[in-house]
C-alpha cells in the first residue's frame, strides 16, 4: 500500500518492538490498517501522530488508559488536566525522592560511625543535652498485635525510630519493659506526616500512649548484642547512680546474624540534673 509503513518499518523507526504495538492494537489505542488479503498491519502518517503521542506519555509515566480516554475525548482541556494531573504526581515522587536520598544520607552516615566504633567504658564520650524536646509513642505489644493495621498502610517506605524502656530501680536492678515498644519520627522519615497522624490518632483512641521526652539527657551509643548491652547499662547505671530513673534506648542499626544474636547500634538517653 502506497505512503504507508509496514509494522515492521514503524518498529524499527521508533524503536519499539512489534509486539509493543500489538499491545497499543489491543488497547484500543492504535489500531492499524489491516490488509484483509494477507492480514498485514500498516500505519498512515496519522497514526504515526498518535503514536507519538502515545510514546510521549509513556516518556511521561501517563498510564495507557488514560492516554486512551485523552485521545478518544478529542478535547484540548482533556490534555490540559491530563499534563497537570500528571506534574503533580512528579513533583510528589521529587518530594518522596528528596525524603529518600536524606534516608539513605543519613544511613550512610550511621555505617560509617559503626565501622570505626569502640565502645566507650570510660564514660568520657557522654554528650548532654539540656533542652531534649523527643515526642515517643509507646504501645504495648498484646494491643499492637490484635489492631486491624490493613486500614492504616500507607503506599512508600516507611522508617520511624524504634525505642526500649528501661528502669533503675533502687535496689540496683535494672528491668527492661519489653512488653512495650516505642516510636518516634524523625524529619527524615518517609511519609512522617502520615504516620504521625495515624499515631495521634491512635492516641486520641488510647491505643498508644505518648511518652514527652524533655529537659536535660546525656547520651552516649553502644554497639554489641542484647546480652552486652544490659552489662553495659549496668556500668552506666552505677557512674552516675542512676538509681529510680527510666533510661532510653533508641535502636539506631541491627546487623543482623543467623543466629539471631543481632548486633544493635543503640544511642542511650539517661536523665542528668542541669549544671
Amino acid at each position: 500500500m502506497k505512503e504507508l509503513l509496514r509494522i515492521g518499518q514503524v518498529s524499527k523507526l521508533y524503536g519499539i518492538s512489534l509486539d509493543t504495538l500489538r499491545h497499543y492494537d489491543r488497547k484500543g489505542l492504535l489500531k492499524p490498517i489491516v490488509d484483509p488479503q494477507n492480514d498485514y498491519r500498516y500505519y498512515s502518517l496519522e497514526h504515526l501522530d498518535i503514536l507519538e503521542m502515545i510514546l510521549v506519555g509513556k516518556y511521561m509515566k501517563i498510564p495507557l488508559d488514560q492516554m486512551n480516554e485523552r485521545i478518544n475525548s478529542e478535547s484540548i482541556d482533556g490534555y490540559l488536566s491530563m499534563v497537570k494531573e500528571q506534574k503533580e504526581r512528579i513533583n510528589e515522587e521529587k518530594r518522596l525522592l528528596n525524603q529518600l536520598d536524606q534516608y539513605v544520607e543519613n544511613m550512610l552516615e550511621v555505617l560509617m560511625t559503626i565501622s570505626k566504633f569502640k565502645n566507650d567504658y570510660t564514660f568520657s564520650a557522654v554528650s548532654v543535652y539540656k533542652e531534649v524536646d523527643i515526642t515517643i509513642y509507646r504501645i504495648d505489644l498484646e494491643t499492637l498485635l490484635h489492631q486491624d493495621t490493613e486500614s492504616q498502610q500507607v503506599e512508600g517506605i516507611e522508617s520511624f525510630e524504634q525505642w526500649a524502656f528501661y528502669h533503675s530501680e533502687s535496689d540496683r536492678t535494672i528491668v527492661e519493659n519489653d512488653e512495650i515498644i516505642g516510636f518516634s519520627f524523625p524529619d527524615s522519615t518517609i511519609n512522617t506526616t502520615i504516620l504521625q497522624k495515624q499515631f495521634i490518632s491512635a492516641a486520641e483512641h488510647n491505643i498508644v500512649a505518648q511518652h514527652h521526652v524533655t529537659g536535660c539527657y546525656a547520651t552516649i551509643m553502644f554497639w554489641g548484642i542484647k546480652r552486652d548491652l544490659m552489662e553495659y547499662l549496668y556500668k552506666l547505671y552505677r557512674h552516675f547512680n542512676l538509681h529510680d530513673s527510666t533510661i532510653l534506648v533508641k535502636y539506631k542499626f541491627a546487623l543482623l546474624h543467623k543466629s539471631m544474636e543481632h548486633e544493635y547500634f543503640v544511642e542511650i538517653y539517661f536523665p542528668q540534673n542541669p549544671v
